[in-house]
């Protein structure tokens, strides 16, 4: 039913697990494992306030253009968490298919090594968009940060990161599925600003006991890429199920 299939659109992008591998940067690959929960909380009868969080654990060099580290210093590979990301946007309440939202977004310093993280405290503006049809949902959630405080060795930062989602129902519980991180550092010079990957991948929704789960294996080519950045990336996301109650009518 349409009613069933919204419900599976909603508890796809709840609380998304992904895995990434990293390849091709001349100074080692990257694994990361990222977790981002999303939950909305209802302001008045017809706003709400829709939040994301991106908490990563990795175990990588300091990579260019990367998000969890727009400003690497040179060093050796190193394991533990990164900076800690948290967006807020307000939104109204979905009429049409069509949503929007604009909020703020705040990065903390809690990365365990200099290669890991910027030494920043990290605040700005952010938006959202989000189109869903019978078949295809199509969003974008987008923060633009500036350090304000934290560590005065580590260089500033000024970082914009946009997190898209394409998502076509195949049926059968089949789903195509693109979710580029995509990263600019203004204060890298003009050729090594963008971090842009494209891809995709497959996945299918399934049933353990009475919650729906969804997993997926996606690839992606970085098509534009800072000098000394990986070539290419590969994933493999799970959705958790969520009580579905928080979730009801997320746009």
């Amino acid at each position: 039913s349409m009613a069933h299939a919204q419900e599976q659109e909603q508890s796809h992008f709840a609380l998304p697990f992904e895995f990434d591998g990293d390849y091709g940067a001349p100074n080692g690959n990257a694994l990361l494992l990222r977790f981002m929960p999303l939950w909305r909380s209802t302001v008045r009868e017809d706003w709400s306030l829709v939040h994301l969080d991106l908490l990563t654990l990795a175990d990588a060099p300091p990579l260019p253009g990367s998000p969890i580290n727009p400003e690497p210093v040179p060093g050796q590979k190193a394991t533990g968490l990164s900076d800690f990301l948290h967006m807020t946007v307000y939104t109204p309440t979905p009429t049409g298919k069509f949503t929007w939202g604009v909020g703020g977004v705040v990065g903390v310093p809690t990365a365990t090594d200099d290669a890991l993280g910027s030494g920043k405290w990290t605040a700005g503006p952010a938006a959202r968009i989000t189109y869903r049809g019978e078949k295809w949902i199509i969003g974008a959630i987008a923060g633009q940060r500036w350090s304000f405080a934290g560590d005065s060795d580590r260089a500033d930062v000024s970082s914009l990161l946009i997190r898209g989602a394409i998502r076509r129902n195949l049926g059968s519980g089949w789903f195509f599925v693109s979710a580029p991180l995509i990263n600019a550092n203004w204060n890298a010079s003009s050729g090594n600003r963008w971090l842009v990957p494209v891809g995709g991948g497959f996945g299918k929704t399934f049933k353990l006991g009475d919650r729906t789960w969804a997993a997926s294996v996606q690839a992606y080519a970085n098509v534009v890429k800072p000098t000394g950045a990986p070539d290419w990336s590969l994933r493999v996301a799970f959705i958790a199920p969520v009580p579905k109650q928080l979730f009801v009518g997320d746009g």
